[in-house]
């Protein structure tokens, strides 16, 4: 989709330029693609995202390593939707993979677009049809007094797969997982066991545990999505907490995936898996309110709105309410000379 002038030609010697718009939703960066790709081919999300994928693999290096990126940058593409009353569709990436979905992308591509004058939105609540790779995705938009607050988004729906797997992680010992989806498996972690709060002091114990934790899960356990068979990988590990407090439910989490990146935000997908999951052991009711705090003390309101089956699975929509925040627009280019064009992770 192009919304912005082509500077694809902006001198010789520059062989790709791609300009994206920069926010952070409750933390967590999004630099979403708005123009230098063209069209992205294919009659659903996953075809555009395949097709993407063995085209412009090295524009996701470009954007999420370095020189020019960051492995702790997670960023999307904008393409036409595929769905009929679909404003537009997404396709995300980090610095090892595709996922499958991501929440706080989406709320900070709605809220790009909202800015930027693409999405026109009136006085009130707006409805907002998104495209994903897992589904399409219902968000209400609030403005008031001509100012965007808030967005909330129903998550494509979410299941507990398998609890209480046992694996055993190199150079901790026995960890007892969870296997939760949405849109992607999640190894989930009451962090009561480990025993260490998710929180910021703990990152770098955190992050060197939960990857080893994604290798473990992956070679001892075996998943497989009932309705689409492409998903079979455990991608991400959630380290979690859970109080409750004169009828309020709240708790911190922390989400480590892609190349040891830690989520700064609470994590739209992680904060459905964790929802799932608590109401699946009977702690949260629906439609009961729960506020999920990121590492860095920002938070996601959230509940449980809807049951829905997935194949013979139960499954449930979490709807998640948050906010972003735009931080930069970005020109980048690749030198036809440079020795870096694929980027590199430290």
């Amino acid at each position: 989709m192009k919304f912005f002038n082509d500077f694809s030609k902006a001198s010789k010697g520059i062989d790709t330029c791609v300009t994206t718009i920069d926010s952070h939703t409750e933390g967590e960066t999004t630099r979403l693609v708005v123009n230098g790709l063209g069209d992205i081919k294919g009659q659903t999300m996953m075809d555009k995202l395949d097709w993407f994928k063995s085209r412009y693999d090295h524009i996701r290096c470009l954007l999420t390593k370095e020189p020019r990126g960051s492995k702790e940058i997670l960023a999307a593409v904008l393409t036409e939707n595929v769905t009929k009353n679909a404003k537009f569709g997404l396709i995300y990436m980090d610095a090892k993979r595709y996922p499958y979905l991501c929440g706080h992308a989406t709320i900070g591509a709605i809220v790009t677009l909202a800015r930027t004058g693409f999405l026109s939105l009136s006085q009130g609540e707006n409805f907002v049809l998104v495209d994903t790779p897992s589904g399409p995705m219902e968000a209400r938009v609030f403005v008031h007094g001509d100012k965007l607050n808030s967005v909330a988004i129903n998550m494509v729906p979410s299941f507990v797969y398998n609890t209480g797997q046992k694996i055993e992680v190199q150079g901790f010992g026995t960890v007892k997982v969870d296997l939760v989806c949405t849109g992607g498996f999640f190894a989930m972690v009451d962090s009561t066991q480990i025993p260490m709060e998710p929180v910021l002091e703990n990152k770098a114990f955190l992050t060197d545990l939960g990857m080893k934790i994604i290798d473990a899960a992956n070679e001892q356990l075996k998943v497989s999505h009932p309705v689409r068979p492409d998903v079979r990988t455990i991608d991400v590990t959630e380290f979690y907490d859970s109080k409750y407090d004169k009828g309020k439910a709240f708790g911190k989490g922390m989400v480590i995936y892609g190349e040891s990146h830690v989520d700064r935000s609470p994590c739209g997908t992680g904060t459905a898996a964790k929802m799932t999951l608590l109401h699946h052991y009977g702690k949260i009711k629906m439609n009961q309110k729960y506020i999920n705090y990121s590492p860095l003390g920002t938070s996601f309101d959230a509940m449980i709105v809807k049951k829905e089956k997935i194949g013979s699975i139960d499954g449930f929509i979490v709807q998640i309410k948050g906010m972003a925040y735009l931080t930069g627009v970005h020109h980048f280019i690749i030198e036809d000379d440079d020795p870096f064009q694929k980027g590199f992770i430290i």
